[in-house]
């Protein structure tokens, strides 16, 4: 153990805090770039939300996240996670949107498929869709790039890139064109009526602009996460993926390639402080008092975390600090896991149509008003969700012939105003049940066991501060060049040699990996270009 007072030589160029999915890369890809790189996790096991585990015995589901974000490419080429154990049970999946009447909508298979569901709701839509979509291409396409890096200016170029960061490019980030920036001021719920008449439709694509978020889908700029949502998406391939062996096994793929790289990891291991010297980051303490020197420290931990509670706000300026301290970071999405006796049957689908995205929200409206039980400090009696049955497509997580059904569950407050959690959840799952077995009437004859995961749980159990997917909402104050604040947009802080890369950093929360290369970027434009062996 090493004291504050005899600092002596580095013990690493860098620790990463938090071994959540954008920590890994971070770290990973500044020990491809020969960097020695050290990983302090808190818990036992990577990945933050990203974990498997036991609904009972045999039955195994995606605790959290349930689906890759979708990973960005270029990083997955980089990591060469399949090398160590990575495989996809399913990818580029398809939206199905739910429809009490059975008329289902089929999103994102392909444009003629598309059209002739939403012609089931109303044939002047499926005309309108082409338009719709191309406009959305064209958006995204130019939302990709402004998303893929750090906003507002050029990459850093570090001295001696290798590896990944030797392609990356150059070309200074530009704003926005005028058609995107007016999404800035307009609510989902106002873009699609712009285009589309059938509630079931505008609900479905509605989702998409808050899942995971605080908003709802008439607040302002939520038009433009919608196509922040579908930028993501734009040049990766395998779109919304499933890991073999659910979310903990695509952390564990990212753990042995860090490993591999080169990177020392800490499990069990909680910093109780960042150090500073002469207003600049030193290194951290560990809950129990050992010591551990870098010129460079970067957090995955959210920013508020970071900077207030182990950062030392002393160092900070004080119209940042009211910045930060103004974060909302409480978390509206809950989980719910069920194991099932057999597959239950989805009125008007077929068992092929299931192994997509399957949603339940009918209208705006509906998403409306789960949005405003949420501001009473309840949930909607007919919550909107997101779920996936992923042992159509993975045998590793059921007895054969066996299912686990995993939902997001919108809108789940992070503080109810009448009861506590522990007394809400199964007030929780039996109104997802409910709602469930207006399209598969037979749900609650299969149901084995199932688990609830409220915003305090994934909390407490991830990391995650609040609960938030995002590390804090995705309002128009704190996207791009403000996210999560003005003076720490681009991954570095107001600290010399302290480091954001979390889901609070640009551009948003999700298993893409973006944050985590970017700020990696970052470090190595920064630290000294001495090369050192892994």
């Amino acid at each position: 153990m090493r004291s504050v007072a005899n600092a002596g030589p580095a013990d690493f160029d860098a620790i990463v805090i938090g071994a959540g999915i954008n920590g890994l890369v971070c770290a990973t890809l500044l020990a491809q770039a020969k960097r020695r790189v050290v990983i302090i996790e808190a818990r036992d096991r990577p990945g933050g939300v990203c974990m498997t585990a036991e609904v009972i015995d045999g039955f195994r589901a995606s605790s959290f996240a349930h689906l890759t974000g979708p990973f960005d490419a270029g990083i997955a080429k980089a990591l060469k996670l399949q090398k160590f154990g990575l495989t996809w049970s399913e990818t580029a999946m398809p939206t199905i949107a739910l429809s009490p009447d059975a008329r289902h909508l089929m999103l994102g298979r392909d444009v003629r498929t598309t059209s002739q569901t939403i012609g089931l709701h109303s044939p002047a839509d499926a005309q309108a869709w082409s338009n719709f979509d191309q406009r959305m291409a064209k958006t995204t396409k130019v939302l990709a790039r402004w998303m893929r890096m750090p906003p507002g200016a050029a990459r850093p170029q570090a001295k001696g890139r290798r590896g990944f960061f030797a392609g990356a490019p150059s070309a200074n980030g530009e704003g926005l064109d005028r058609a995107t920036a007016m999404l800035l001021d307009l609510s989902i719920a106002d873009f699609l009526d712009q285009y589309f008449e059938s509630p079931a439709l505008k609900g479905a694509l509605a989702l998409d602009a808050v899942l995971g978020s605080g908003l709802g889908p008439r607040s302002p700029g939520t038009a433009f996460t919608y196509a922040m949502r579908r930028a993501l998406d734009d040049g990766t391939g395998d779109g919304f993926a499933h890991p073999q062996g659910g979310l903990g096994a695509f952390a564990v793929a990212l753990m042995k390639g860090a490993e591999a790289a080169g990177v020392r990891t800490r499990m069990k291991a909680r910093v109780k402080r960042i150090l500073f010297e002469n207003s600049r980051a030193i290194g951290v303490e560990l809950e129990g008092g050992e010591i551990v020197y870098a010129p460079a420290v970067v957090s995955s931990l959210d920013p508020k975390m970071t900077l207030l509670s182990l950062g030392g706000p002393r160092h900070l300026p004080f119209g940042l600090k009211r910045r930060l301290k103004g974060l909302h970071v409480e978390g509206v999405t809950a989980k719910v896991n069920l194991a099932l006796k057999g597959l239950p049957a989805f009125k008007g689908l077929q068992r092929e149509d299931l192994r997509g995205r399957i949603i339940v929200c009918p209208s705006v409206d509906y998403l409306d008003r789960a949005f405003a039980a949420a501001g009473q400090g309840t949930f909607s009696p007919e919550p909107a969700m997101e779920i996936t049955i992923p042992t159509l497509h993975d045998s590793l997580l059921a007895p054969i012939n066996e299912h686990v059904l995993s939902a997001h569950v919108l809108y789940a407050p992070y503080k109810l105003a009448a009861a506590s959690w522990d007394q809400a959840k199964n007030d929780l799952v039996q109104r997802v049940i409910a709602v469930l077995q207006n399209y598969a009437p037979d749900l609650s004859s299969r149901i084995l066991a199932g688990d609830v995961f409220s915003p305090p749980d994934i909390e407490k159990i991830s990391g995650a501060t609040g609960g938030h997917w995002h590390g804090g909402d995705l309002t128009l104050d704190r996207l791009g060049p403000l996210r999560p604040a003005a003076g720490v947009a681009r991954y570095e802080t107001p600290v010399p040699g302290l480091y954001l890369c979390g889901s609070g950093t640009h551009p948003c929360g999700g298993v893409t990996g973006i944050n985590g290369r970017n700020a990696a970027e970052a470090v190595l434009a920064n630290i000294s270009s001495t090369v050192h062996a892994p």
